[in-house]
């Protein structure tokens, strides 16, 4: 019996499992393949060839890169406005948010007075519908809601129409908005990086007389650097893509368009080069365009990110 269990398999045996097991492995892999050849490899070289292409001949043509040239120069050109608010909600995302939403995971970690209550507060937002938060949001800023009658008792008042309805404050009030309701991903990110770190450390720190903000800086940043670092790097590798709810507010007019609405605007037909069925061609070029500009950025603050060390612990 010993014989027989130690008696090698033969070869024929040995080469049909390794013939089933290379079958099976190319089956399972060739889905994946497949959808990468159609949805990523295909798609991406047909948007770099409709870049050169004009959109009712199909010949080959730089006119869309003139198009989009013109449009950035010019002050009062759709591309140059949109860009002006994506950086101003990029800035807002990085400057503001980002920040606060370290600050808040740290009160909330600490357990400060009543941090259930603004912790239910900060993460509404993710957990009511966007349209409902929009609607409530637009209602609270009305020229008989709320904010109106605050700003009545220090003597400043909210035109008529609305500030949703005026080019000088549209962008600023929908940016109020999006601080209002940028926090909830980024303090859940940072608030489960800092209950990572062992009590230890910090008591130890604490009996040292090290204070909060010590703390926080000297202690618990550096702690959670590989979370912070990633969050910059995502927030870089959207840095075109920054927008708001531009179609729920104000679909796109009072100068408040986005490059994301801006190319939402040329697809779907409803703007200057959109016509009926859309323009491909320009929303290829604009992307490729802007490919070429942030690629570089985005590697750019990968490297930076990581030649700060991580701490282990």
């Amino acid at each position: 019996m010993e014989n027989l269990m130690e008696r090698p398999m033969p070869k024929k045996r040995i080469t049909a499992a390794k013939k089933k097991e290379t079958i099976f492995l190319f089956l399972m892999l060739a889905l994946p393949v497949v959808q990468w050849l159609i949805y990523f490899f295909y798609l991406n070289i047909d948007s770099i060839l409709l870049a050169f292409q004009d959109k009712r001949t199909g010949a080959f043509t730089f006119q869309n890169f003139q198009l989009v040239w013109e449009q950035l120069v010019d002050p009062r050109g759709d591309i140059n406005i949109a860009i002006k608010n994506t950086m101003i909600y990029f800035s807002t995302d990085f400057l503001i948010i980002l920040p606060l939403s370290l600050l808040m995971s740290y009160f909330f970690y600490k357990k400060i007075l009543f941090y259930k209550g603004f912790r239910v507060i900060f993460y509404l937002p993710a957990i009511v519908s966007a349209m409902v938060m929009v609607e409530s949001f637009a209602s609270f800023v009305a020229p008989n809601g709320p904010v109106a009658t605050v700003l009545e008792w220090f003597g400043y008042t909210i035109p008529p129409q609305g500030l949703f309805a005026d080019s000088d404050t549209a962008t600023n009030t929908i940016v109020i908005y999006c601080i209002w309701t940028g926090f909830c991903s980024k303090v859940l990110l940072f608030g489960g990086a800092m209950a990572r770190i062992p009590v230890e450390l910090l008591e130890s720190a604490r009996l040292d007389g090290c204070g909060p903000f010590r703390e926080l800086w000297q202690m618990i940043f550096p702690l959670i650097w590989a979370t912070t670092s990633t969050q910059i790097v995502l927030l870089f590798t959207g840095l075109f893509n920054s927008s708001g709810p531009i179609l729920l507010f104000t679909n796109g007019a009072y100068d408040t368009q986005t490059l994301n609405y801006w190319i939402f605007a040329q697809i779907y037909g409803s703007g200057k080069y959109g016509g009926n069925t859309g323009n491909y061609n320009i929303v290829s070029c604009t992307g490729l365009c802007f490919t070429l500009v942030g690629v570089p950025v985005i590697l750019f603050i990968r490297w930076l990110m990581d030649r700060v060390p991580a701490v282990e612990y």
